[in-house]
């Protein structure tokens, strides 16, 4: 026997279906921007802690907007929690750190290279609550 007698498609096989990503791919659509795993995991939310150690920290928390993104850094040679991670808005003005309780996974993640970042829950400046929910870019 030659392989050519062997030789069977895989439609023969496995019915295919031309609807869905199948016909999309196939039409070969230049604009198609296919990004797997890009998206927003939610992690836990959570009030941020030590605002009230922060100068002029009402004015910075005043014009914070519901779904405000705010930027994580980390800082492993903090003296104080050596997973601590600084919370700060898009200008990059210190706003607070995110809990000692619940900071070390997070610390790993962001020390693996994973972009973790906050958006603002409730804020309240005349309270000095800052409450974020925490998510993980996939």
């Amino acid at each position: 026997m030659n392989s050519g007698e062997w030789a069977v498609q895989v439609s023969d096989i496995v019915p295919v279906n031309q609807g869905g990503l199948t016909a999309i791919l196939s039409q070969g659509l230049p604009t198609l921007d296919l990004q797997p795993f890009a998206q927003e995991i939610y992690l836990t939310h959570f009030d941020v802690a030590g605002l009230m150690y922060v100068a002029n920290v009402e004015e910075i928390l005043d014009v914070l907007e519901k779904g405000q993104r705010l930027v994580l850094c980390r800082e492993p040679k903090n003296k104080f929690d050596e997973y601590a991670i600084l919370v700060q808005n898009e200008k990059r003005q210190k706003i607070g750190y995110m809990p000692r309780r619940m900071n070390h996974i997070p610390a790993r993640l962001m020390d693996a290279g994973k972009l973790l970042y906050m958006k603002v829950r409730k804020v309240s400046a005349e309270d000095l609550v800052l409450t974020v929910d925490l998510f993980m870019q996939g």
